[in-house]
């Protein structure tokens, strides 16, 4: 879950209820197909860092990334 901060929040100090509610909301995701498979990510990712490697200019490389994300 995200804060208004869009950073994650500390699932540790969650209420039964709402931490049930995101898992439902995760597992709902994940059989309509709304997720993106890790391996797809991890290529994204590899492709992002090699481009870093490569010369690419960092805020280039870190738009993409985050673009990954959304």
């Amino acid at each position: 879950m995200l804060n208004d901060m869009n950073k994650i929040e500390n699932a540790a100090t969650w209420s039964k209820e709402c931490l049930d509610a995101e898992l439902e909301k995760g597992y709902n995701d994940m059989l309509s197909g709304r997720v993106t498979p890790w391996n797809d990510i991890y290529a994204e990712l590899s492709k992002a860092i090699s481009e870093i490697k490569n010369g690419a200019l960092g805020s280039d490389a870190e738009e993409y990334i985050k673009g990954l994300m959304n």
